[in-house]
């Protein structure tokens, strides 16, 4: 399962499980089954069905299992004139032919010609071979009757009806053969182009892959969650380019979601995503006599702004980013409740408050920084705003800035357990296309920016002390030995740093280079907690570290006694 799309353009699609295409803000429209020697498969309600990362690292690859081998479907997206495309290549593997159908659930009038299916007049989809069948009928039952049923259907020219069809195109796919087509979701009267005349999926890829090289580039020698660290910023950087309004940052998630996601990109060095999605936020909050902004959202984008200023060197997006943010710390003091309820978490208050403390000394107010850090004590006790454990805001404010924190939000958040915060409890819980999915999203940006801040700390942190002081590798626990990890160009509030992590027999060594513009103290508290180094670059070797530990039963499955299960822990949520 993912989200697909491309950035700055056009609208975002959903690959479901089972390969279907569907809109972020509607039902699946598009589904696939393939008539292979003994029978119709059809993707959705077969259980013989695979799903992953391509080896290209970016396209959605779902393999459906028929006799003989499988039928591989994979499916991206390209910006084509002025919209997005979805493009699917579905490949037969098996040592014999068989026949493929799209199966479309859309009311309107269909109309095939050639490669090409149009609805209401407007083109639809279009592949690279000419529609062999085309199949309409009045309801879902009824159309897989007719497919299955194999009869010749004359379809020529005006089909359907404006009440509603469901339809199905066909096309023979021959021993190692692949069809390709495209899919627009969005209307537009412009021809969709030949599928063979777009970037193959390997060149969408690469495309993906430039935009990443253009931030951090880690290597951590982990499958699953190298995949998780790719998914997760291409999905942020797609929503970059969403309007803050738009089903992307609207559907099923926080309404502060994009303010974590703006953080997100800027640790990670997206720095022009970062910033287009930041001044949209801000360009969105319009404050008038009807319109009240919301206090929750209006403290995590406080937040966003005073960490998107310390990571920046652009002195005119600070000074406007700042301008903007100082004016609304006055009407966040105006939005606290006096009396507010006891059973209501108002952590993201402190959030908010302890970051607008942070803008008023980088804007040079430091008197009026001081009057409210002198406040905070009385504002917190007058209004009975605790600072609950657990929360969003107490990770986001952990002083150690640890990736446990984040992690056992995230796993609470998605998993509804929330664990001691490891990498391998949310891998656990992360889909086969190493991705999160919540209830209302195939792929929830919320959990893809709170995965990507918990790496980032797990990999390089800035803990908050007098001094300034850069952490490598903070949070290295046992599942990480004797594993190589690379990490280059990674930003900090003081320059960027890159390192690698080799290994000497059991003893870990590190070399590490960093463009700091100003004194900071290096150390690797993971490693060695008693190290440190005041040089930019050097080369440390550190004590000896233990493998993971690998439990073994002490009694053989095969010969345990059987034993009723224990009853299953009743699920909850952490903030109730």
């Amino acid at each position: 399962m993912a989200e697909i799309g491309s950035i700055g353009i056009g609208a975002v699609n959903s690959v479901s499980s089972s390969g279907q295409i569907g809109f972020l803000n509607a039902d699946s429209v598009l589904h696939w089954g393939v008539r292979a020697d003994d029978r119709w498969h059809i993707a959705r309600d077969e259980r013989a069905i695979r799903q992953g990362i391509a080896e290209d690292g970016v396209s959605i690859e779902t393999r459906l299992r028929v006799p003989g081998g499988d039928i591989v479907h994979r499916a991206s997206s390209t910006p084509f004139k002025d919209s997005s495309l979805v493009v699917v290549e579905v490949e037969n593997e098996t040592p014999v032919p068989i026949a493929l159908a799209l199966f479309v659930n859309e009311k309107g009038v269909w109309k095939r010609k050639g490669e090409t299916l149009n609805r209401d007049q407007i083109p639809f989809v279009r592949a690279n071979k000419s529609i062999s069948d085309f199949r309409l009928a009045a309801s879902e039952a009824d159309l897989f009757r007719l497919v299955k049923s194999e009869l010749n259907q004359s379809a020529e020219g005006r089909c359907g009806s404006e009440e509603g069809s469901y339809v199905a195109i066909i096309f023979p796919l021959p021993h190692a053969s692949v069809l390709r087509f495209v899919l627009r979701s969005e209307p537009s009267h412009n021809p969709l182009p030949s599928p063979d005349d777009l970037p193959s999926l390997d060149g969408i890829a690469n495309g993906w892959h430039v935009h990443f090289s253009q931030g951090a580039v880690v290597d951590v020698h982990d499958g699953r969650l190298q995949n998780a660290l790719l998914s997760a910023r291409r999905h942020l950087l797609l929503g970059s380019g969403q309007s803050p309004t738009s089903p992307y940052w609207r559907r099923g998630v926080p309404t502060y979601t994009s303010a974590i996601a703006v953080v997100a990109m800027c640790m990670w060095g997206h720095n022009d995503a970062s910033k287009r999605l930041l001044l949209q936020l801000i360009n969105d909050q319009p404050i008038t006599t009807f319109r009240r902004p919301d206090i929750e959202e209006t403290c995590y984008l406080l937040w966003a702004c005073n960490e998107f200023i310390l990571m920046q060197q652009d002195d005119e997006i600070v000074e406007a980013v700042s301008a903007w943010a100082t004016e609304q710390i006055g009407r966040l003091l105006e939005l606290i409740p006096r009396w507010a309820r006891r059973i209501r978490d108002y952590s993201f208050l402190h959030l908010g408050l302890e970051s607008s403390v942070s803008l008023l000394q980088r804007a040079h107010r430091e008197e009026e920084a001081q009057q409210l850090e002198a406040a905070l004590p009385k504002i917190y006790k007058r209004s009975f705003i605790s600072f609950q454990q657990g929360s969003l805001p107490s990770a986001l404010l952990d002083r150690e800035q640890s990736s446990k924190t984040l992690l056992q939000f995230l796993n609470t958040y998605i998993g509804d357990s929330q664990g001691v915060g490891s990498f391998d409890e949310s891998m656990a819980i992360a889909e086969t296309t190493s991705i999160f999915a919540s209830d209302e999203r195939l792929q929830d940006p919320l959990a893809s920016a709170v995965f990507l801040l918990a790496l980032r700390r797990a990999l390089v942190s800035q803990p908050i002390r007098e001094i300034p002081i850069t952490a490598l590798l903070p949070d290295y626990d046992s599942r990480w030995f004797n594993v190589p990890i690379e990490v280059s160009g990674m930003p900090t509030r003081n320059g960027k740093i890159g390192y690698a992590l080799r290994w000497h027999g059991n003893r870990p060594a590190i070399l590490w280079e960093g463009e700091s513009n100003s004194e900071v103290t290096i150390v690797a508290p993971g490693l060695d907690a008693g190290w440190q180094s005041f040089e930019s670059r050097g080369e440390a070797l550190f004590p000896e570290q233990k493998p993971q530990e690998t439990p073994i039963p002490l009694i053989s499955p095969a010969i345990q006694k059987s034993s009723n299960p224990p009853p299953k822990p009743q699920s909850g949520n952490a903030h109730s």
